[in-house]
């Protein structure tokens, strides 16, 4: 497959190849939620996935494919950590030899560094932001002969994580809206695509936190916005711009993207946990902020929100959950 090539029949074709790699994640009506929003609120739990995150779909559908062309790698990657656990994930169980190089930001959460020491991965921690990690990686590919394994820019990646929304359907064919996170794109492009094919009316729409805006500048420029400005945030999962080929296969999918402050995705996190006794990460949280502070209309619509990982340090979960502030 090309890299500018893309369709919903890939994902279809990803669902068969890592079903047997993966968990079917169950999608969970939430009375509290529900009751507290006043709208029919369901929760597709990737937070219990396997590695914590939505991720490894799309790691061992990148590394399936791999390895159906390829021997041996090495694979060299940039993640601020849940995409580098994932396929570190995924080579370790494979029992593959393959080499696997993480290039992370310095302010990545040390949690999820050492579960990809673990889980025998190399760790770099280069520049301030992701743009900064991601730029080390390339340097590095370019300068050794590996292969760089992108966590939301390729199609091979973006296929996996598309088959949740093959999930969410069979669980729940009369949804009417769904909620994704946005980072670099990878999620609601594989999301949005087999959403829009199979359940054409079905309200898509994204949240990123105010510090890295990229989805929502793409879409009101019309172009994609990579390369932006990234203040420091709590959802460092969606810490990015959003990539060129996300949004050539999205942004007419998209109906909206929406923005959510630091503390409103804090409280969300409390408020998950409060309600549902559910731990989330601050990326997977910007989907219960959106509709707690009204970002997203309020209409009783059947809603999913895609609740994408739980990696989040207890130091730093129990000093959120005490009202403090992310340092």
């Amino acid at each position: 497959m090309a890299e500018e090539e893309f369709s919903p029949t890939d994902v279809v074709l990803a669902r068969r190849r890592i079903q047997n790699h993966i968990l079917k994640t169950p999608l969970i009506f939430s009375h509290a939620l529900s009751k507290l929003l006043k709208l029919p609120v369901y929760l597709k739990m990737e937070c219990w996935q396997l590695t914590g995150s939505f991720k490894v779909r799309g790691a061992f559908s990148w590394i399936l494919n791999f390895l159906e062309s390829h021997e041996q790698g090495p694979l060299v990657t940039a993640s601020s950590g849940n995409h580098g656990i994932a396929l570190s994930y995924a080579v370790f169980t494979l029992g593959n030899s393959l080499k696997v190089r993480v290039y992370s930001p310095e302010s990545a959460e040390a949690c999820k560094v050492q579960k990809m020491r673990e889980l025998k991965a190399e760790v770099v921690l280069k520049g301030k932001t992701f743009l900064e990690a991601y730029d080390s990686a390339m340097e590095y590919v370019k300068e050794r002969d590996s292969f760089y394994v992108h966590s939301h820019a390729h199609p091979w990646t973006i296929a996996g994580q598309g088959t949740i929304a093959l999930e969410i359907l069979e669980d729940l064919p009369s949804l009417e809206r769904i909620i994704v996170p946005i980072g670099g794109g990878g999620l609601i492009s594989g999301i949005s695509s087999v959403i829009k094919a199979l359940s054409p009316k079905v309200e898509v729409i994204g949240v990123e936190p105010e510090a890295a805006p990229g989805a929502f500048l793409s879409l009101r420029d019309g172009v994609p916005r990579e390369r932006i400005e990234l203040r420091p945030t709590i959802a460092d999962g969606l810490s990015g711009g959003f990539s060129p080929l996300p949004f050539r296969i999205s942004h007419n999918l998209i109906d909206r993207v929406v923005l959510v402050s630091e503390e409103e995705i804090m409280e969300a996190m409390r408020v998950f946990e409060r309600e549902e006794q559910v731990i989330v990460e601050g990326a997977a949280a910007v989907t219960l902020a959106a509709l707690l502070f009204k970002k997203v209309n309020p209409e009783k619509k059947k809603t999913v929100l895609v609740l994408t990982g739980r990696n989040i340090s207890a130091e730093k979960f129990n000093l959120i959950m005490a009202g403090g502030q992310n340092a």
